[in-house]
């Protein structure tokens, strides 16, 4: 009886100890880059640029904020003051993304 116990303890203990290592880096995979939206480093933090950003200022801006986090950047297209960019890790789609170029706003499209 003791015996039958004392496996069931250890199976517990175990599979505890297996979700606190794996549960973790599941989370850490499933975050989106930008979850709730972002500023244009060159823009004030209330998303208001001085004057529009030019399309190769949004480009270059765009790819050093994502640079950061390692993350590549392929510009999809232009829209009026908007930029429309997908964003890679180490050659995966994580999300698709929209700049925009009046108020240095950066959010996620889906």
């Amino acid at each position: 009886m003791i015996e039958c116990y004392r496996t069931q303890m250890n199976k517990f203990f175990f599979i505890l100890l297996a979700l606190f290592v794996v549960v973790p880096r599941v989370y850490a995979e499933e975050d989106s880059s930008t979850p709730f939206g972002a500023s244009c480093p060159l823009c004030d933090t209330y998303g208001y640029c001085q004057k529009p950003l030019t399309y190769t200022q949004a480009v270059h801006n765009l790819k050093a904020y994502y640079a950061q986090k390692r993350l590549n950047v392929i510009i999809v297209k232009q829209f009026g003051r908007f930029l429309e960019a997908d964003v890679y890790k180490k050659g995966k789609m994580v999300e698709k993304v929209i700049l925009d170029r009046r108020t240095g706003r950066i959010r996620p499209i889906y």
